[in-house]
């Protein structure tokens, strides 16, 4: 018996290396307005850059800018900054026809000895996710959002307007991919609304100016496919917010942690 590929390894499939460079169709499926998700553009310079570098050696860091709308037919150039023996470092960039998109930094390195042994990073109470109610269906929802099953939590649901700019919610591939876990992590990891969007008293655009990612294990996985996400905004004046990022597994082990930068344009 066969089983299709998931859309992210359907959209992964499409992913081709030619001179020097990586080739990829980002579909209609992962947009939001006139451009992709930054998750799959992130995941797709990733997966480029691992196809052409190839290494066993964790993602351990990722800095990403995204600078332009991309999406449709995409190219991923790279070039290695620096190769140590403790160290990858590789920039990427991700072209369109609409331009260049979306340009990242990849650090890879392995688990290191050290006398420290150290984490406050510790998951808030979160109801199980099979208690929750999904996000319903809405028709301003981006075509992106429809790749995951998100479960808000007992805090700030989506489309609630809140004296707190959070969002808590247990996150999860409708169709789990079988993809490297790194890049289906930065597919899933930027999924979830600007929290600055919970404190609009009207409705506007926005859009993600950047995204640092750090990789907290070398072998990020879960139960059930569930991870809790959590976004908070610390500061959101003169049309920019910024905020703290989170991912924990469903054993509340600390995976991913991030901050990300967000225009707001009302």
């Amino acid at each position: 018996m066969t089983t299709s590929p998931s859309a992210l390894d359907a959209l992964l499939a499409t992913l081709r290396t030619e001179d020097g460079i990586a080739k990829a169709h980002i579909d209609q499926g992962w947009m939001q307005g006139r451009t992709a998700y930054g998750g799959i553009s992130s995941a797709v310079a990733l997966a480029g850059t691992m196809a052409l570098h190839p290494t066993e050696t964790p993602l351990r860091y990722a800095q990403i800018s995204f600078v332009g709308p991309v999406g449709g037919d995409c190219t991923v150039a790279t070039r290695v900054l620096r190769q140590s023996k403790s160290s990858l470092f590789i920039d990427a960039g991700v072209s369109s026809d609409q331009g260049f998109g979306t340009a990242a930094v990849f650090a890879f390195s392995p688990d290191r000895q050290s006398h420290l042994d150290h984490s406050r990073l510790t998951m808030p109470e979160a109801p199980d996710p099979d208690t929750l109610a999904p996000v319903p269906e809405h028709h301003a929802r981006p075509s992106f959002v429809r790749h995951f099953d998100m479960r808000p939590t007992t805090g700030p649901r989506f489309g609630w307007k809140s004296e707190v700019g959070e969002y808590l919610t247990w996150v999860r591939f409708v169709e789990e991919p079988a993809c490297h876990p790194a890049v289906a992590l930065l597919a899933m990891g930027d999924a979830l609304p600007p929290a600055a969007m919970a404190l609009f008293s009207q409705f506007g655009p926005i859009s993600s100016m950047n995204w640092t990612v750090n990789m907290l294990t070398s072998a990020p996985s879960t139960d059930d496919g569930w991870w809790l996400l959590s976004a908070k905004t610390g500061y959101a004046r003169h049309g920019l917010s910024v905020q703290d990022m989170m991912l924990w597994n469903r054993a509340g082990e600390p995976i991913l942690s991030g901050s990300q930068a967000i225009a707001i344009y009302v």
